[in-house]
């Protein structure tokens, strides 16, 4: 969907577009009715000046003085003409030539306003009037040539259309930079959803306008829900842990007690079972200190999040060599939740780490539209029978490695929440296991 500013700057462009093409017309039309509406007003002057030069002889023929008309009606086609008939008689300006007027006698009219072609295929606008003057009815008929007033018309409309045009690109850029100002608001809380996105912020700024207030206001206070919830959770899963400690203490403690020495089997299966909670509740202690306190929803930093990650199986397996191969793009946060990655990250490489004799490669990958996450160790590695059944929850392919199975099965949930694959097969590159994960990769924008 296109953003507010394109679809209120098109609205407001439309708008504007249909507003001034009105304005043209209506202005066109103004100029134009103007025109004529005075071009009449002469002619009608013309045409009672001319009633009042036409005269009627004795033998009560109908003629003109011209001494008291405008010279102009002597030019041929001068652009100005009349018309003068009085019973059967006519009279004729000499501009006209021999052109006739397109008049119906038969019609008694007081007044009629006409366009015409006259001669020379010029445009007149005429007027036929009914005069009575002592008596006697004369119909007089006065044109103009309007060609030269339509050119003038049309060079005004021209001009106008230039000007129209220049005050309409003014008007949208004016728009354009107030929409902008205006939007600049939603472009910052924009801004603040990415950093929000990405953990770089704990809420947004709630100096907005007040028709995005209610809006922002409700994205804070989901936005705390979600992080106490989060926070709840992993705090009852630590309090967990540390409460289970307690009674396992005891549980061992009792596996050494004298009343069990005869009964060897249930002795053995309660050290077994004991072991297997300890490991569980071990595995939930580190996976909480591995997550971290980062905000939720925080993304994984291929910068910062990954030295710590590493630095601390260092520490863990003092005796094991892990070496790390990074290729990222110039924006080294992932969009992948950083608890995920983290716990994702930290199971695949304490699985390889307990497995492997000394060394551990972990190389991580940005391609395109995927992340590449491999591990390689150098272990005894795993026969292909046994490949499908690692993913098995709780499942353990030797009991005398410190675990519990459940490393891999949580990678493979993750991996599948986010829509990837997990592989594991020999590695070609050492001699043990080599886990393979690809994962939808987005940078952040």
């Amino acid at each position: 969907m296109a953003s507010l500013q394109t679809r209120l700057g098109a609205g407001l462009f439309i708008s504007l577009l249909l507003v001034f093409a009105a304005l043209w017309l209506l202005v066109s039309n103004a100029t134009r009715y103007l025109a004529e509406d005075y071009l009449y007003s002469r002619l009608q002057h013309d045409a009672e000046s001319l009633l009042m030069a036409t005269q009627l002889g004795p033998a009560g023929e109908l003629f003109i003085d011209e001494s008291r008309i405008n010279s102009i009606y002597q030019r041929p086609f001068s652009g100005h003409y009349y018309y003068i008939a009085h019973e059967n008689q006519e009279l004729r300006s000499r501009s006209l030539w021999d052109h006739v007027f397109p008049i119906d006698k038969t019609i008694p009219v007081l007044q009629v306003r006409s366009r015409v072609s006259g001669p020379q295929n010029q445009e007149l606008l005429l007027l036929v009037s009914d005069y009575s003057r002592d008596g006697k009815h004369f119909t007089i008929a006065v044109a103009e040539d309007f060609t030269p007033i339509e050119k003038d018309i049309s060079g005004f409309q021209r001009r106008f259309t230039l000007a129209a045009v220049f005050m309409l690109a003014l008007l949208v850029v004016l728009q354009g930079l107030l929409l902008r100002t205006s939007l600049r608001p939603l472009k910052r809380v924009s801004d603040e959803l990415r950093k929000l996105e990405r953990g770089e912020l704990s809420r947004l700024s709630e100096n907005v306008p007040s028709e995005i207030t209610p809006m922002v206001k409700e994205i804070n206070h989901l936005f705390t829900v979600l992080v106490q919830r989060l926070q709840r959770s992993r705090n009852s899963l630590g309090d967990l842990a540390h409460a289970l400690k307690k009674p396992l203490t005891v549980l061992k403690q009792l596996t050494s007690e004298p009343g069990l020495d005869g009964q060897t089997d249930l002795k053995q299966q309660l050290v077994n079972q004991t072991d297997h909670i300890g490991h569980i509740t071990d595995r939930i202690l580190k996976r909480a200190r591995l997550a971290g306190e980062g905000p939720g929803g925080a993304y994984f930093s291929l910068d910062n999040d990954l030295p710590d990650l590493i630095q601390t199986f260092k520490l863990l397996y003092k005796d094991k060599e892990i070496r790390l191969t990074l290729e990222k793009p110039g924006e080294a946060l992932v969009a992948i939740d950083r608890d995920d990655m983290l716990e994702l990250l930290g199971n695949v490489l304490d699985n390889a780490c307990k497995w492997s004799q000394k060394q551990v490669a972990l190389v991580i990958a940005c391609k395109k539209d995927q992340l590449v996450i491999k591990v390689d160790d150098d272990g005894s590695g795993v026969d292909d029978d046994a490949l499908k059944d690692i993913l098995r929850r709780g499942a353990r392919l030797d009991e005398t490695v410190h675990g519990h199975g459940l490393g891999l099965a949580i990678v493979s949930d993750i991996v599948r929440q986010y829509g990837g694959t997990l592989k594991l097969e020999h590695s070609t590159a050492m001699s043990g296991l080599s886990v393979c994960l690809k994962l939808p990769l987005k940078i952040p924008s």
